[in-house]
């Protein structure tokens, strides 16, 4: 192997010496390394082979600023039309080399080893820098390490070798977007549906970035656009329903998640966003039967178990819900409102010590969760420990001011018999807009 190198290295040299005759015996070499089996051996001698590439490439421009050709003479029988065959030749087996190496990148990129698809890609690279698919699909591995700033960066290059790739432009938009750069994402689908305006993924991917944006009149065109291309897209569908729901177009939300369904009966998320919408037209009932649906389909969805359990809760079926809300529990640990909810079912069994525990639980995942301080508050005030009670109220202020948490301070500094200072948080409840007017009147009554 480090004699063939050697060989290669006076190839070079006796290009760049413009030394043509002692350069000719040397062509046969060429043709041997070409068919070399070991792939450690053909990566070296293609490196070389570049070298030899590029120099004559430099040769042939020298030369055809010489009135396009080498020296006239009888010795000189390299003509440039031999010498570009050549270089044909290997550009043509290093892009075949290189579509080899994706080829097998490929394959380990679909069973998730993307660090070693990457190995093959760098080296398909290496051969080949201008193959862009070897830069597009290293970008793919990148992102799914989230080394979301290097995948860019080989989308990029992608782009500058093919402009007007549809494919890689929207797999940028999708790194930016990982990145919560929205409008830069929305910049690189643009640029991608103005390529191919038929291209419903980009549509489609558009639409996800203006709905994180709140403009969700024109996620609904986008959704809208990427349907008219593909009517079985289910989840153009049914995100175009969790639009509608957030703008409270309820009805029309549900017909898109039907939609999405009756393409997908299989679809967890249709199934579980069907359910959340039907909750806020108080239809508890249908909205049990949905995520039982996405529970059945994917019995490791924690949000559905915790919505279901939501719901339960809103008619008084505490103790069910507290059996939801474990489920969640035991899909995410660290599932801070499932921890408080079940908390607030405990309560209204009464279960106050139970119900604290979980307060605590809540609060020691997220110390910012202002419900979980209140609610917390609320059951020691039960308990009639009304300075610890304040001390919860005083977090959860910290964090949200609200009418009732103002009201409920109040109420401990009462009992407490701080009479000014819970007349003054009843006048800040009443001030704040609580709309419990009378209850606070009565309470004033007996400062």
């Amino acid at each position: 192997m480090d004699q063939e190198t050697t060989v290669l290295e006076k190839m070079t040299q006796h290009l760049l010496n413009k030394d043509y005759l002692t350069f000719k015996p040397y062509i046969h070499v060429l043709k041997q390394l070409y068919f070399k089996e070991k792939e450690n051996q053909k990566q070296k001698q293609i490196i070389q082979l570049n070298n030899i590439h590029n120099t004559i490439k430099n040769m042939v421009s020298d030369q055809t600023l010489n009135n396009g050709l080498f020296d006239s003479g009888p010795q000189n029988e390299i003509k440039i039309v031999k010498m570009n065959q050549q270089i044909e030749s290997h550009e043509s087996l290093s892009i075949k080399e290189a579509e080899k190496l994706v080829s097998e990148g490929v394959a380990l990129y679909n069973l998730n080893e993307y660090q070693e698809a990457i190995e093959f890609y760098n080296r398909a690279i290496s051969i080949s820098p201008k193959y862009y698919a070897a830069w597009q699909n290293k970008g793919l591995a990148l992102c799914n390490l989230n080394i979301y700033y290097e995948a860019i960066e080989c989308y990029e290059k992608a782009i500058s070798i093919n402009p007007i790739s549809d494919v890689v432009w929207n797999n940028k938009g999708n790194a930016l977007d990982d990145l919560n750069k929205y409008e830069e994402a929305i910049e690189c689908y643009d640029k991608a549906i103005s390529i191919n305006p038929k291209y419903d993924i980009a549509w489609y991917n558009n639409g996800l970035a203006l709905r994180k944006l709140n403009k969700y009149e024109e996620a609904i065109e986008c959704y809208d656009k990427a349907i008219s291309v593909n009517p079985k897209d289910a989840a153009a569908w049914c995100n175009k329903g969790f639009v509608l729901n957030n703008i409270k177009k309820y009805e029309e939300a549900i017909e898109c998640y039907d939609k999405a369904i009756s393409i997908n009966p299989k679809y967890d998320a249709a199934w579980y966003n069907k359910g959340l919408t039907l909750r806020k037209l108080n239809k508890y009932e249908e909205a049990i039967e949905c995520y039982d649906y996405a529970n059945s389909i994917n019995p490791k969805y924690d949000a559905a178990w915790y919505n279901k359990g939501f719901v339960l809760n809103n008619i008084k079926k505490y103790q069910e819900a507290i059996e939801c809300y474990e489920r969640a529990i035991s899909i995410n640990p660290k599932y801070d409102a499932a921890w408080c909810n079940k908390g607030y079912a405990l309560y209204n069994l009464n279960k106050y010590e139970e119900a604290i525990e979980c307060y605590d639980k809540a609060i020691s995942i997220n110390p910012k969760f202002d419900a979980s301080w209140s609610n917390k508050g609320f059951t020691l005030h039960k308990l009639k420990q009304h300075k610890d009670a304040i001390m919860c109220y005083d977090q959860a202020l910290s964090i949200s001011i609200t009418p009732l948490r103002l009201l409920l301070k109040a109420d401990s500094l009462f009992e407490l018999g701080n009479k000014q200072e819970a007349k003054q948080y009843y006048f800040d409840a009443l001030q704040k807009g609580s709309n419990q007017k009378d209850y606070i009147k009565k309470q004033l009554s007996k400062l």
